[in-house]
């Protein structure tokens, strides 16, 4: 029953879990591990990289959002359509 709707979930899963496991703490793990002062060049840089995919994965999961809602419209459970 879930086929309908198994690329918009996988979608909705990878974007909430792209940003905090492959940006957010590799990079804070980086920063503590380097010792890199808050407020430096590098910092702001990686403070930007983090918050620019941050913004990806809240697109990402809205658009993921929006697939679901419009396959739920179309959506009739137990019926073949062909």
């Amino acid at each position: 029953m879930l086929l309908p709707f198994f690329n918009d979930i996988v979608g909705l899963l990878g974007a909430l879990g792209f940003w905090p496991l492959t940006v957010y703490f590799p990079v804070e793990m980086y920063i503590n591990q380097k010792r890199i002062t808050k407020w430096s060049t590098k910092w702001i840089c990686l403070q930007m990289l983090s918050m620019a995919c941050l913004v990806i994965s809240v697109a990402a999961a809205a658009g993921s959002i929006a697939g679901i809602v419009s396959d739920l419209e179309t959506y009739k459970p137990f019926v073949s359509t062909y």
